[in-house]
């Protein structure tokens, strides 16, 4: 890994290595399994990092042998994944490294960082990689210079965050000019407020993240036969979806039984363990966009609602 261009998120100054960890002047950051933590593991995303290092394989493409992933990943840029051939790429919020592989498959260069300890996991399912570099930071306070990165990847984690647009113009700082943002974002949905979809979430929050696993993966094995028996009925699926708290992808991915079950057992607790949950209109994420400063943008339902694809303005 590449521990040259790191910088203390709080002074901006360079940081050089010594043994196991990263220093400047008064500023240290511990090296742990050879990641770089900027931050604390037991924050508000310690859930996210119980779930990726529960569920480390099942939405890798190599894990389910179907190109879910990639083709979610060539949507979101818009364009041949091998463009990104030796691209310098921030992945912000990688989990445990599903876009991460494909990045690598394509040939980029890859810094990716989550606030959770799911770097672990993707550690340990995409490392050793000449051209990838983990560290664990935090969205809002990234350890890079200003206009370092040719593009920014992040997806299905704005809504999670404490603010989508500190997120953002953070995002937007490491980003060079020119360089290209890729993003999504949980939308408004009439789902929100025709089923129990919120009431479950904030439900289950209230537990440890422990316990929450223990629920969620309890919800999962008694909805998910349920799901199943009835998967062709389209009825049946639409009234499931008001009262079920689970994620169920039968008819969205061509996947098998046991696949998706694994699929419904991750998501059901991702959906209803996070700790912030967000929700924006087409034009209000257009909005933030310009706030920040774009001008070259656009935003199309994908991904986990809303996706972005943004160009950095060049002043």
């Amino acid at each position: 890994m590449d521990f040259l261009n790191f910088i203390c998120p709080q002074t901006k100054q360079s940081l050089h290595k010594s043994d196991n960890t990263l220093i400047a002047n008064e500023a240290c950051y511990k090296i742990k399994g050879d990641i770089p933590r900027f931050v604390a593991s037991d924050n508000y995303a310690k859930a996210f990092g119980l779930q990726w290092n529960t569920f480390k394989l099942t939405q890798f493409d190599s894990y389910t042998k179907s190109p879910v992933t990639e083709k979610r990943l060539e949507k979101a840029f818009g364009r041949p994944l091998s463009s990104l051939a030796g691209k310098c790429i921030l992945e912000a919020g990688s989990g445990a490294g599903r876009f991460t592989e494909i990045l690598l498959k394509y040939g980029a260069i890859v810094y990716s960082f989550d606030f959770s300890n799911a770097v672990e996991a993707n550690y340990e399912n995409n490392m050793p990689n000449e051209n990838l570099t983990l560290f664990q930071a935090d969205i809002e306070n990234i350890p890079f210079q200003d206009d370092f990165f040719d593009a920014v990847l992040c997806l299905g984690v704005l809504q999670h965050t404490p603010s989508t647009k500190s997120s953002l113009r953070e995002l937007s700082r490491v980003l060079k000019p020119k360089g290209e943002l890729v993003c999504d974002h949980y939308k408004y949905h009439m789902g929100m407020f025709t089923s129990t979809y919120l009431i479950w979430w904030l439900m289950i929050k209230q537990f440890s993240s422990v316990r929450q696993l223990q629920i969620t993966d309890w919800l999962t094995r008694f909805f998910f036969p349920i799901h199943w028996k009835f998967r062709e009925n389209r009825f049946i699926q639409i009234l499931l979806r008001r009262i079920s708290p689970i994620n169920f992808y039968y008819g969205r991915y061509d996947l098998p039984k046991n696949i998706h079950f694994e699929w419904s057992l991750l998501d059901t607790h991702d959906r209803n363990t996070d700790h912030y949950k967000r929700h924006v209109t087409r034009s209000k994420f257009e909005n933030m966009l310009r706030e920040i400063g774009y001008e070259e943008f656009s935003v199309f339902v994908g991904g986990t609602g809303y996706c972005c694809r943004a160009v950095k303005r060049d002043d």
